[in-house]
C-alpha cells in the first residue's frame, strides 16, 4: 500500500471512530465533556425530532415562485459572502457574530445540508469525507433524518430508485430544527450552540449524463438547470417561510452528482441577486462556504459576475472583526 493509500486509510478509520463517538454521546450518554464541563444534548435533541417536517414534493412549497414576501417586512438585500471554508465553520461564524451584537443574541442560522437522497447522513458512520458527512459527524442531526418524519424522505426516493428514476431525485426536503453542533470538521469537541438544517438532494447529473445513449445534449442541460433552479427556489422557500434570515449555502450537487459549478452559481444569483431575483429581500446574511480551492475560484468568479450586474450588496466589512471566530474559542 503507497504512503497516501495510508493515509487515506488512517483518515476514513479516524472519522469512523468520530462517527461513532458522536452516535454514543446522542444515543446512550446524552451528554459530552467540554473544558471540564458535562454539556446536555438529551432537552435539545428531544425539541429538534419533535419539531422535523417532511415536505413532500406535491406540498404547497411548489408555489415558491408566486407567492409574496410579506409586506409587513422592509425591502432590504442581504450582505452576501463567498468564504472558503466548511459548512460548520462559516456557522460559527455566523454564531460568533451574533454572540458579539446584543441586538443579534437568540438568532439562528439556517444550514443547507447537501443530502444523499437514501442514505441518512450519508456515509459518515463509514467514514466518508464530504459536507453532509461533517455535519452528521458532529452534531445532533442524523436522528431527526432517522425520524419517523425524516424517514418519509428516503422512503420516497427508494420508491423511486425501484422505478429508475432516482437519478433526478425529488424536490422533498426535511427540515431539522434545533440541531446542536458540538463538534468541528476534525471531531474537537466545542462549545455546543444550535442551527436549523434543512435537507434537500441535488438533481443527480452525472448519472443522467451517463444514462444516455449517446453524445450529452444541450437539452439535458436545460432540463437538469431547470429542476436544479425548482429545488434552490423551494429550499429558499422554506428557510423563508421559518423565519430564518441568516444562511450557510454552497455549491449544492457539484461534488459526486456533478452539476456545473457555474450553473449552480448562476442559479443562487437568479434567486437571490438579480433585479428580479424572487428572495432578494429574504434574507439579512448568507455566506456560500464552500471547499477546495478551484471549486472555490469558479464559483467565486460565476457569482460574482452576476453581481457585478446587479444592484444587490455584496458585503465582506462586518466578517472581518470575527474571523477569529472560526475557531472555537
Amino acid at each position: 500500500m503507497t504512503s497516501q493509500g495510508r493515509y487515506d486509510e488512517s483518515r476514513r478509520n479516524d472519522l469512523k471512530r468520530i462517527a461513532e463517538e458522536t452516535l454514543q454521546v446522542i444515543d446512550v450518554d446524552g451528554m459530552y465533556p467540554y473544558k471540564g464541563v458535562d454539556q446536555e444534548l438529551r432537552p435539545r435533541l428531544k425539541e429538534a425530532i419533535r419539531g422535523t417536517k417532511f415536505y413532500p414534493p406535491d406540498s404547497p412549497v411548489a408555489l415558491w415562485a408566486t407567492t409574496k414576501l410579506d409586506p409587513s417586512r422592509t425591502p432590504s438585500p442581504a450582505h452576501i459572502s463567498v468564504l472558503n471554508v466548511s459548512t460548520l465553520d462559516a456557522a460559527r461564524l455566523l454564531q460568533n457574530a451574533y454572540k458579539n451584537n446584543p441586538r443579534e443574541h437568540g438568532l439562528v442560522t439556517g444550514l443547507l445540508n447537501f443530502a444523499s437522497a437514501t442514505k441518512p447522513g450519508g456515509g459518515f458512520k463509514n467514514g466518508a469525507e464530504a459536507q453532509e458527512e461533517s455535519i452528521a459527524r458532529s452534531s445532533t442531526l442524523y436522528p431527526t433524518l432517522v425520524s419517523k418524519e425524516g424517514s418519509k424522505f428516503y422512503k420516497l426516493h427508494k420508491a423511486e430508485s425501484a422505478q429508475n428514476s432516482a437519478a433526478y431525485y425529488s424536490h422533498a426536503i426535511i427540515y431539522s430544527p434545533k440541531v446542536t453542533v458540538f463538534r468541528d470538521d476534525d471531531g474537537v469537541w466545542t462549545y455546543p450552540f444550535e442551527v436549523d438544517v434543512l435537507s434537500c438532494a441535488a438533481v443527480n447529473a452525472g448519472e443522467l449524463r451517463k444514462s444516455l445513449d449517446g453524445p450529452i445534449t444541450s437539452g439535458l442541460e436545460v432540463f437538469i438547470e431547470k429542476e436544479m433552479t425548482e429545488r434552490m427556489g423551494r429550499i429558499l422557500y422554506v428557510f423563508e417561510q421559518h423565519g430564518i434570515r441568516n444562511l450557510v449555502l454552497g455549491t449544492f450537487g457539484t461534488g459526486v452528482f456533478r452539476n456545473n459549478v457555474a450553473t449552480v452559481a448562476r442559479i443562487w444569483a437568479q434567486l437571490l441577486i438579480t433585479a428580479d431575483a424572487r428572495f432578494k429581500d429574504s434574507f439579512d446574511r448568507i455566506i456560500f462556504a464552500v471547499t477546495g480551492e478551484e471549486t472555490f475560484a469558479e464559483f467565486q468568479n460565476a457569482f460574482d459576475a452576476w453581481r457585478q450586474s446587479s444592484t444587490s450588496v455584496m458585503s465582506c466589512g462586518w466578517l472581518v472583526e470575527y474571523q477569529g471566530g472560526l475557531i472555537q474559542e
